[in-house]
């Protein structure tokens, strides 16, 4: 059903003049429809969407042999997200252009995913490569991204929420090349796409326990590596009665064996985000109420938060 409805949304789409899916079946839509405006920002960013709906809708049902379709919707969307950024202006010139280009991080997440769920994780930047040198995102989702990795354990898994902490993560981590000893995973691909699943479990040793997508999985994951779940969460995952959640600063850390690693609230910067209020960056929001989370579960980070002239936007801080 849900590709069905993405294929209508293709459909309406292309009603507009926008250019086509190629075919996976002969009643896809033709190919070779172009943008009646080469310089159509928007148009171009909603045929991306339509080939990243069509890529979340085909994940659950894909099998691990089935990804020729994939890589062609993949490479797809990348080229209209990379159409929509140029046309919209430089970094920072466009709320929409910066979202553009975050929507062109998830299409590179997507094939990053893709590949570990084939080759496996040892494959990683060498088959989902090269990425490409334009592959920004704004300086607020930089440093939350940053900001994250360096809040996660030693040899942890990064498990993340939703659109701004989970590109920033993934960017700053296989683009930028930060805190090698990390894996980041959207929690929402692994509940979804059972051929990932498979291959992740497999890859971390999980054995039988993880390969499920209930909450096994998650105390199977502590037992091998540290748990990390971004404050982008409400709370975190219910892994069963063994997990025991530890609130670290920006995250929440499961782990078999405590450590002592974890960096001073007084060190992380806010810096880009404090710009990013100030000049309304759509992003920005999405980062300051991760942060008004984490303030809440560490006062200590308020500290910082004021250093950078935050602390009077999150309510736990300003008493």
């Amino acid at each position: 059903m849900a590709t069905f409805l993405c294929r209508a949304l293709l459909a309406a789409v292309l009603a507009q003049g926008t250019s086509a899916v190629p075919p996976r079946d002969p009643l896809a839509s033709p190919p070779g429809r172009g943008v009646r405006d080469a310089n159509d920002a928007r148009g171009w960013v909603a045929l991306g969407r339509v080939y990243l709906d069509l890529l979340i809708a085909d994940r659950v049902g894909r099998t691990r042999g089935d990804t020729v379709w994939t890589h062609i919707v993949l490479d797809s969307a990348d080229r209209a997200f990379a159409r929509a950024a140029a046309a919209f202006g430089l970094v920072g010139v466009s709320p929409e252009g910066d979202s553009a280009r975050v929507l062109r991080v998830q299409v590179w997440s997507e094939r990053a995913l893709l590949v570990w769920e084939r080759s496996g994780i040892t494959r990683g930047a060498d088959v989902w490569g090269p990425v490409p040198g334009d592959l920004r995102l704004s300086p607020v989702l930089e440093e939350l991204g940053e900001n994250l990795l360096r809040a996660c354990s030693a040899h942890g898994v990064l498990l993340t929420a939703a659109a701004a902490d989970s590109y920033a993560a993934w960017y700053m981590r296989y683009v930028r090349g930060l805190r090698p000893d990390l894996l980041v995973v959207p929690l929402a691909v692994w509940r979804s796409d059972p051929a990932f699943r498979v291959r992740a479990a497999a890859d971390l040793r999980l054995g039988p326990g993880g390969r499920g997508g209930g909450a096994t999985w998650l105390a199977a994951l502590v037992e091998r590596r540290p748990a990390c779940i971004s404050m982008a969460f409400e709370r975190p995952p219910d892994g069963g009665a063994r997990l025991r959640w530890t609130a670290r600063p920006l995250v929440w850390v499961a782990a078999r064996h405590s450590g002592d690693d974890r960096v001073p609230p007084r060190d992380f910067v806010f810096a880009a985000l404090r710009m990013a209020l100030d000049n309304h960056d759509p992003w920005a929001r999405s980062a300051l109420a991760l942060y008004a989370r984490a303030a809440r579960a560490t006062p200590a980070l308020c500290e910082a938060l004021t250093t950078f002239k935050i602390a009077h936007e999150i309510s736990e801080c300003r008493g």
